[in-house]
Parts: structure tokens; sequence; C-alpha cells
């Protein structure tokens, strides 16, 4: 009798599942999600802070007790419209929001300051470390000298001077007058334009479509306009690098300094590495994060200059606005809370770029850091 056939085992072969192993960060990841996270919670301060500061001494001021549950509710209502745009609007310019005012006015700045803060970078970083590397007391007196004059000089009398002794060769050379960013309408009417072309709005104060004038210059092919608005910004930002120069080759200068008598400095020596290969290759990579911590702790100076410089040649950017601010010519309407309003939007914006800018450049600097601590 035959057997009957077997059926074959179709079931799948068993596998044994290994665990599978936590996702571990590593140091660097770790603190930058703890800064991340810790932000909302510094802005949220920082916007109680000026609660306190501005509101509450006007309410006392005008007999109103809001008690717990009016305090409360007030700060909410601060937060809300801080963050939803809802700053009110300036009757003196037109009835423009100012929340459109400051979007016209930040990318104007902005491009100020990249040009400005990398153009005393260029100086400062290969300056430093030169006159640090070497022992000649001639540069170390030349090199401290000038960051003193920088720190001490006030920046707006260098505005001031630099305005004056360019006055009439910039009017003679381009037919216009160094204020400002953009050309004048003398100007255009010299470049055959019986007004500025669309792209270049409110009044001529700021271009159109990125609100970036040299970009939406060489968007629009007008080359002419390039050239004069680069040279206007690069006097501007020349005057705002003499300032920012000093204070770069103090600090980098010192750590150039310290990092010359470093182990690793002597043991490359003992290998036959020339001290060039030392400087521009390894001492360097020290200085860079040097020159982002001290931009990120001395920012508030920074924007201090570079409002004082804008102020001093009327741009409309974001100094110009501030100066308004200050002096109550862009409140809503002339009375005492719309005023507070326009201070409050003025410092949450400040303090908003200060918190973002100092958490960029600490993660930046800590990833940028040669030891290997930062990257654990």
């Amino acid at each position: 009798m035959a057997s009957a056939p077997s059926i074959p085992d179709v079931r799948a072969p068993s596998t044994s599942h290994r665990p599978r192993r936590p996702v571990r960060l590593s140091a660097y990841q770790r603190y930058a999600i703890q800064r991340v996270l810790l932000l909302p919670a510094q802005i949220l301060l920082v916007l109680l802070i000026l609660y306190l500061a501005l509101y509450v001494p006007s309410s006392v001021a005008l007999g109103e007790d809001q008690g717990l549950l009016g305090f409360w509710t007030g700060f909410y209502q601060l937060v809300v419209n801080d963050f939803t745009g809802n700053w009110g609007i300036s009757v003196q310019y037109g009835g423009v929001t100012i929340a459109q005012l400051y979007a016209w006015a930040i990318p104007q700045s902005i491009e100020l300051a990249v040009i400005s803060l990398g153009l005393a970078a260029a100086i400062a970083y290969p300056v430093s470390l030169l006159a640090g590397w070497g022992r000649r007391a001639p540069i170390d007196a030349t090199v401290r000298a000038a960051s003193l004059f920088g720190t001490y000089f006030p920046v707006i009398l260098v505005g001031g001077a630099v305005t004056g002794a360019l006055f009439y060769w910039f009017l003679h050379t381009y037919h216009d007058i160094p204020i400002g960013i953009l050309p004048n309408s003398f100007w255009w009417l010299d470049q055959g334009y019986t007004l500025p072309p669309s792209w270049v709005i409110f009044g001529q104060a700021y271009t159109s479509p990125t609100g970036f004038p040299l970009v939406d210059g060489a968007l629009h092919g007008a080359w002419s306009f390039e050239e004069i608005v680069l040279i206007k910004t690069l006097i501007q930002a020349g005057i705002i690098a003499i300032v920012y120069v000093s204070i770069f080759l103090r600090h980098s200068f010192t750590i150039v300094r310290d990092a010359r008598d470093e182990l690793y400095v002597t043991a490359a020596r003992s290998r036959g590495i020339r001290d060039r290969t030392i400087l521009w290759r390894h001492t360097a990579r020290r200085v860079r994060p040097t020159l982002l911590l001290v931009f990120a702790l001395t920012l508030p100076a920074y924007l201090g200059t570079q409002f004082v410089v804008e102020a001093v040649f009327q741009d409309y950017g974001l100094g110009t606005l501030v100066f308004l601010t200050l002096t109550g010519q862009i409140p809503p309407r002339q009375t005492l809370a719309p005023i507070l309003e326009s201070w409050q939007v003025m410092m949450f914006l400040l303090a908003l770029a200060v918190l973002v800018w100092l958490l960029a450049v600490d993660l930046l600097a800590r990833r940028l850091d040669p030891r290997p601590v930062s990257r654990a």
C-alpha cells in the first residue's frame, strides 16, 4: 500500500527578531535640541518683561485697575498681536500697516548687515592672524590703537565726516548725493526716466519683488542702478566695519597670541611643519568660532551701530523706523496706548532678532569649534 505524499511545510522560517537599538543622539545634537526648545520660553519671558515695563505703569498712571485676570488677558492679547502681525496702521504713512513698513525695511537692513559684516570679517580675520602670530612691538601697538579707535570714536561723527567728504565727489560723478540706499529722483531723470520704474515702490524707498535692492536691480537688469546702490551700500558698510573691525581684532588677536604658545603648535614645529601651515590651517580654526561668538555677544551694540548709520544716511531700513518710533512719529494715532504699542512692536522685533541670532551663532560656533568635545 502506497503511503500518502507528504505535505511540504510552507510556514515561513522562524527568525530571531533582534530588538532595535535606540537612536542615540550626539552631545551636539542634544545641545541643539535643548537650545531650540528653550527659545519659545525666552521669547515669552521677553514679552512678559515688555508688558510689565510698558503697559502696567501706563495703567497705574491712568488709574486703570486691571486685576489679575485683566493682567493675564492683556498679556495674552499682546502675545497674539505680536505673532500675528496685528501691529496697527500708520496714519502718517498713508494708512500703510506698521507690519508692512517693517516687512519692506527688513530686507534692506539685512543686505547692509551682510555686506558690512563680511567686510569687517574679511579685514579683521587675516590681520588678527598675522599680527597675533608675530612678536613685533610696532605691529602690536598698531593693532591695539586700531581697536581702540573703532571702539571709542563715535560712529555718528564718522558717518557725518564721510558724508561731507564724499558729497561733492558723489554729486559730480553720479549726479546724486550719498544719502540713502536708493538713488533719488534727479538720478532717475538723468538716466532718462520721467518716473522711476514700477519695481521701485513707496516713494522710491523700497524695491520689489524681494526687497533686497541689489537683488532686485539684478533681476530687472538695471546695472547702472546696481552700481550706484552698491557704492552707497559700501560707504555705509565701511563705516559700520570700522567699529566691528576693532571689536573683532581685539578678541581674535588675543586668541592667536594664546594659541601661538600651545603644545600642539610646539609639537607641530618639532615635526617640521612650517609656521605658515600651522597658522592658516590650524590656528585659523580657533579664530573662526571666536568671531562668531564675539558678534553674538555684541549683537545689540552692532544693531545700535547700524541703526545710527541708517538714520544718519536717511535710509528706509530698520534704523530709520526705530528712530521714528523712538521719536513718536510712526504710532498709529497720537494717543498713549498706540505709542506704547509701537514701542512694544519695536522691542519685540529687536529681542526676537537677538535671540534667534544668538541661537544660530551658538550652534554654528559649537560646530566649528575644532575641539572634540563640541562634536561628541
